[in-house]
């Protein structure tokens, strides 16, 4: 049966609306969070910057330093530095500890290093003296902000310590990458004893 002219006007209507549809649309772009700045995830951080830490070992000044897992809340980032004392000295600290931030290939990126924090507890500077087998701590803070998608994020892989000038620098391997964003910011407390 031959279709009519009166059968195919409908089937034709319908294949030109189909087709004008498709014909120069694009698919919208997906929503730009509404946040400020977006927050990367630590999960999101390669591979080699998730391996384990080794452990650290006792320095000829008789010191250990040691960095915990960064604790990481809405792109706010905090990590504890504990001085373990394993020499046969008292080990005096008084104040800041001097840092930097290294690349996997200990090469210090440009990091603005700020003494004192309201994110976290800093009791300020005081003089410190750790015996033997005692430890002493500070913290670090960070936000891992990306607001210019030009510049290459911080992943920091080391933190260089000097625990008090004068001292030889420490490098300290950390749990979990300093992924400062494009912050160039951290901020540091002051040695304190641990907290209980």
């Amino acid at each position: 049966m031959t279709p009519t002219r009166r059968t195919l006007t409908p089937l034709l209507v319908a294949a030109a609306l189909l087709g004008a549809a498709g014909c120069g649309t694009e698919t919208a772009p997906s929503a730009i969070p509404s946040a400020p700045y977006p927050v990367l995830p630590t999960s999101q951080a390669p591979p080699e910057l998730r391996r384990t830490p080794a452990p650290p070992v006792c320095t000829p000044e008789g010191i250990s330093i040691g960095m915990g897992t960064p604790d990481a809340a809405m792109g706010l980032r905090a990590a504890t530095i504990t001085l373990r004392n394993c020499g046969d000295r008292p080990y005096t600290l008084d104040g800041y500890p001097a840092l930097r931030v290294l690349g996997e290939d200990r090469q210090p990126f440009d990091v603005r290093i700020v003494r004192g924090t309201t994110q976290i507890k800093d009791a300020g500077p005081k003089p410190l003296t750790v015996r033997p087998g005692r430890t002493a701590v500070f913290g670090i803070v960070w936000r891992n902000l990306v607001t210019d998608p030009t510049t290459t994020a911080v992943a920091g892989r080391y933190l260089e310590v000097r625990p008090a000038p004068g001292r030889p620098v420490v490098i300290v391997e950390a749990d979990g990458p300093i992924d400062l964003g494009n912050t160039g910011r951290l901020e540091e407390t002051a040695w304190g004893p641990p907290r209980g």
